[in-house]
């Protein structure tokens, strides 16, 4: 028994100091360490395991699956071989899909979507290597890290000497034990004999745990085995510290690992501990107290290993040049696996850094050239995801729908009944500008004036309704044409021209000119344009008067707009939207508009594929005149003098499984005004022609509102990587107003992929751009 424990003891040492130098990127001494344990026990599973592990670091796929097939043989589905065969199956098959998952969650939005395409990565749960990766991006989504800090808790329970578990459980910000809220405070001097006689204070910081692995059994203390060398004592300090960090006491870990320091000073590895151990804190002040130990070190030793745990440290602070610096200064030959991988690493890195603002700035024209110009990283599999994003940028892409609008109203007069299809086509020019045409059709559809009832129309309220004048055809007011445009858009701005054509009673241009910029967390979008008005047949595309054939409406909205967008957290958002326009037609007087409006949205429950958000809306709107009637000379759109109203949406927004979906009710209140309006403004002779029939000439205004409520529906699907279909439904009810609106549509891309849009997007018609 004995011999058994002690043969268990050196494997357990020998296991510590191998994975004690694969963290430290010395893969030749850690094979060592392996090698010795496979030759006291050849089936030692953890050995096997990271033999193979090792392998894959150094890019040996190859070599990793005979370790694989060795571990299989001997332990079949061991943990320990799924874990390796996960390693191997991201470094290898999965190695571009993980790259692709790995930028999405480096971007500037990071994806919904994201812990559930990283999930599907493997047929298994995640172990080892694996499951630090993949629970790692995963925690960049709060629905992720909801969904990670359970499993990771799980992992540490289940394989509780695997210090990889506890360091991604710190990551994934893991409730702390009571003794590590202590503050630190370590001194040169805390082992209370400084061998080097130096005062320096090292920073006090709080320290989160320190991911390496140190050995398990706990040897005499160097006060009570004077015969030690220091070296071996500074090495039993490392021990110790490394089970107090477990047990959750830093500052003792600190001050163990001060005194190995201090009794080794040109040691580079118990410097190293130490500094990354305050790097972990993550201040600025911590981060500066470890760079500063390990430059003392350089100050004792200007060695190979010194300037390697130096560069390490320097690497870990993002300060890469610093790190090429310290290993240049070694001579090639010289170099350690490890340096090699280091310096690709680093280089590597600064390379990706020069190329993300490029791409959050949609520079993507300078993106590719800067690609085009540095071939080395071609095979790379974060440069291949770059590439393949930038090819889908210049993919040629359809979007169409289907949309039926109703409002109720008089036949022929106020109600309508509009199907539209609207069509457009992106045309890429480059990796940034698209040409976008649109080819929209609209039947503006009111239906058939009623000469029994109907005086408050165009001008018949000037004759009676036997006037031989008036034309039978000119009675159904029913139009079709086309609303046809082209524009250029990128990620920053948009312009577009277009016009009305086909049998409407008004034709007219539209356009605009719209740019968006970011601004820090949140985003500004303003806005020049003419516009359509809609609301009515007379407003949208105008109409015809049955008595004279002459026609007016066609109403166009000619302003400005701001749109200020901010997350205030990460569950509370603002928007903020200014209007301000002139209202143009034909036949019909120019009116001012102006509107302000506020939206706070607050998310209540946020888990994986599902948001559900509470919100309040205050809008606030104004027109110079009351034109919302359908006489001649009237606009046939609404226009209050003075409107509020305040309304409390809830919003369900989710994905799975291919699916998109939205669903918001909305309850609301408003006040308005109306001033009284002139049935004939631009014609007095319409006016007292009117009044001799009778009729009347003057709609009183006066107070209106009430309550509201509101129901969308809204769902999308990926059919296909390339083809999407979907649609919403959407109703408002309240005084005198009550829309509905069901749209179809359908979104392909004549490349490789679509994407899904959360919350689904369907096609804007170009009459609501």
């Amino acid at each position: 028994m004995a011999a058994v424990d002690a043969q268990q003891s050196n494997i357990r040492a020998l296991s510590d100091k191998g994975i004690y130098w694969y963290e430290r990127f010395r893969f030749d001494l850690a094979v060592q360490s392996f090698n010795k344990v496979l030759l006291i026990d050849p089936a030692n599973a953890s050995a096997l395991r990271w033999q193979g592990l090792i392998d894959l670091a150094r890019g040996d796929v190859q070599a990793a699956n005979v370790w694989l097939g060795k571990l299989q043989i001997t332990h079949g589905n061991h943990p320990f071989a799924i874990e390796l065969q996960q390693a191997i199956t991201l470094a290898g098959e999965k190695r571009q899909q993980l790259a692709e998952l790995r930028y999405l969650a480096d971007s500037e939005k990071v994806p919904a979507d994201l812990p559930k395409k990283l999930e599907s990565l493997l047929p298994q749960a995640p172990l080892g290597e694996a499951a630090v990766q993949i629970y790692k991006l995963m925690g960049r989504t709060a629905e992720g890290r909801a969904k990670a800090r359970p499993i990771a808790i799980d992992l540490v329970r289940r394989f509780p000497e695997d210090k990889r578990y506890k360091a991604l459980l710190a990551v994934l910000g893991a409730a702390a034990r009571p003794q590590e809220t202590n503050r630190l405070e370590i001194t040169r001097n805390a082992a209370g004999n400084n061998t080097r006689g130096s005062s320096t204070a090292v920073k006090p910081a709080d320290l989160v745990t320190q991911p390496s692995i140190a050995p398990t059994e706990s040897p005499p203390t160097p006060d009570t085995a004077p015969e030690l060398s220091a070296f071996e004592q500074g090495q039993q300090l490392a021990d110790q510290a490394q089970r107090l960090i477990e047990a959750g006491d830093k500052t003792s870990a600190a001050n163990k690992l001060q005194k190995a320091v201090d009794l080794n000073p040109a040691y580079p590895w118990f410097r190293y501990d130490l500094a990354t151990l305050l790097d972990d804190e993550g201040d600025v002040g911590s981060k500066q107290s470890a760079r500063t130990i390990m430059d003392e070190g350089l100050s004792q030793n200007q060695g190979q290993e010194m300037r390697f745990a130096s560069a390490l440290l320097a690497a870990r602070q993002d300060r890469g040049a610093d790190a090429l610096t310290l290993m240049n200064a070694i001579p090639r030959t010289q170099w350690t696996e490890g340096m090699s991988a280091l310096e690709k690493r680093v280089t590597y890195g600064q390379y990706l850094a020069s190329l993300r603002p490029l791409e959050q700035e949609g520079q993507f024209n300078a993106l590719a050239k800067a690609l085009g110009d540095t071939p080395r990283w071609r095979a790379e599999p974060e440069i291949q995801s770059i590439e393949q994003n930038l090819r889908r940028k210049q993919q040629v892409r359809v979007r169409m729908s289907y949309e039926n609008a109703l409002i109720d109203g008089d036949e022929g007069v106020s109600k309508i009944n509009s199907d539209e299809i609207p069509l457009q086509i992106d045309l890429p020019l480059d990796f940034e500008k698209t040409l976008f045409v649109r080819a929209d059709t609209l039947n503006a559809n009111s239906g058939r004036v009623n000469l029994a009832t109907t005086t408050n129309f165009a001008k018949l309220g000037t004759t009676i309704p036997t006037d031989p004048a008036i034309a039978s055809d000119r009675l159904d007011q029913n139009f079709k044409g086309h609303v046809l445009g082209v524009g250029l858009q990128t990620d920053q701005y948009r312009i577009d021209l277009g016009t009305t054509a086909g049998d409407y009673p008004v034709n007219d241009w539209v356009g605009g000119l719209q740019w968006r910029t970011n601004l820090g967390n949140g985003s500004l979008r303003l806005e020049l344009a003419r516009r359509m008005v809609n609301g009515s047949a007379l407003s949208t595309t105008g109409a015809i008067d049955p008595l004279t054939g002459e026609r007016w409406g066609g109403a166009r909205r000619n302003g400005v707009s701001a749109v200020y967008y901010e997350a205030l957290s990460p569950t509370l958002d603002f928007v903020g939207i200014a209007r301000a326009n002139l209202i143009t037609g034909e036949n019909i007087p120019d009116n001012t508009e102006f509107n302000l409006q506020g939206i706070v949205g607050k998310t209540v429950y946020q888990q994986p594929g599902h948001r559900v958000e509470v919100g309040a809306s205050l809008f606030l709107w104004t027109f110079e005149k009351n034109l919302r009637f359908y006489t001649f000379g009237q606009g046939g759109y609404y226009s209050p003098q003075a409107f509020g109203s305040l309304s409390f949406p809830v919003t369900w927004t989710g994905n799975m499984n291919g699916w998109s979906w939205q669903m918001q009710a909305r309850i609301g209140a408003s006040e308005s005004r109306e001033d009284d309006a002139n049935l004939y403004p631009l014609n007095p002779e319409l006016a007292a022609a009117a009044a001799l029939q009778g009729n009347a000439t003057i709609e009183t205004g006066g107070p209106g509102g009430g309550t509201s409520t509101g129901l969308r529906l809204a769902l999308e699907r990926q059919v296909m990587n390339n083809f999407v279909v979907g649609g919403y439904f959407e109703i408002d009810r309240s005084e005198g107003y009550n829309p509905d609106r069901l749209q179809l549509y359908m979104k392909y891309s004549f490349g490789d992929f679509f994407e899904l849009s959360v919350p689904p997007e369907g096609v804007a018609p170009y009459s609501r751009f």
